[in-house]
């Protein structure tokens, strides 16, 4: 609360600023004779009073309230997590010289659950050829594992739910901007890239193919998972307090032992190498990201 209202105080502060600012360089511009009220050079200087007012209070305001600070770093994990080991414990044991991939999946509703499972669909092949098992758990209810499943491919029988998060809080996962006046606001935040290393970067990625795919080829993708999310919203997302939880990756062995994590830090982030998601299985024919 205390962040929202420096942040509200802030801005009344910052606007006023730029307000009577513009009005005082325009009187001034006119009174030296460079220009008139709304002419040119008027018009010019105070787009350049905005411009300046805004980085200034951007940098400022960060400064002040903190409120858009990075994402915390991780604390990487040694070995696997008991939270984990203890839901898999649930399923039979992979085979002998397999390795179990586990994607702690964000809302089913979320992009970054949706175009991870595709990652993971598109090299379904190379996986189990591999003999790499592969269990997820993502947060939602049996209405929305359905549509996921259908839309991305993934298996049923290997998605688990977690409705109330509780894997992804006892894991100590990132759960987010906070402090933008609940959860959409959080994740409008996160959309901006507040809290969210990386996303507007790979945004951006999506419009120029990132190096090794066609342009608008990822954002397509995108586009229509969104169409698909917010074509059937309240299937996907039945609740939205989970809106801006995110996930994490773990790759172990036959033995349980910790070969590879990856703990989410921002929206569209849930690899470290976004171009080439699984990257560090090192599967057949991967390309470098």
């Amino acid at each position: 609360m205390t962040g929202n209202l420096q942040a509200i105080g802030f801005l009344i502060s910052w606007v006023l600023l730029w307000c009577l600012g513009g009005v005082g360089l325009d009187a001034l511009l006119v009174s030296i004779g460079v220009g008139e009220h709304g002419g040119p050079w008027s018009t010019l200087g105070f787009g350049l009073w905005s411009a300046v007012v805004a980085l200034a209070g951007w940098a400022l305001f960060n400064r002040i309230t903190g409120l858009t600070q990075a994402a915390p770093e991780p604390e990487p994990w040694q070995a696997v997590p008991k939270a984990l080991l203890q839901r898999l414990q649930e399923r039979p044991q992979p085979g002998k010289q397999s390795r179990r991939l586990v994607l702690v999946l964000s809302q089913l509703g979320d992009f970054d659950s949706m175009e991870y499972a595709q990652a993971v669909m598109k090299r379904w092949n190379d996986i189990t050829a591999a003999d790499i098992e592969v269990v997820a758990y993502g947060i939602g209810d049996e209405g929305s594992a359905e549509r996921f499943c259908q839309y991305t491919g993934f298996p049923r029988s290997q998605l688990h739910l977690e409705p109330e998060a509780q894997l992804h809080r006892e894991l100590k996962l990132y759960r987010g901007a906070e402090g933008f006046g609940g959860a959409w606001g959080n994740l409008l935040a996160m959309c901006a890239g507040i809290g969210s290393p990386g996303t507007l970067l790979e945004v951006l990625r999506g419009y120029h193919g990132g190096g090794r795919y066609l342009p608008f080829w990822i954002a397509s993708i995108r586009l229509r998972n969104m169409i698909e999310v917010l074509s059937h919203w309240r299937t996907y997302v039945p609740d939205e307090r989970w809106m801006t939880q995110r996930g994490a990756t773990v790759l172990m062995d036959d033995a349980n032992s910790l070969l590879y994590s990856w703990q989410d830090r921002g929206l569209l982030g849930f690899t470290a190498t976004m171009a080439d998601p699984l990257r560090f299985l090192e599967l057949p024919g991967h390309s470098p990201a």
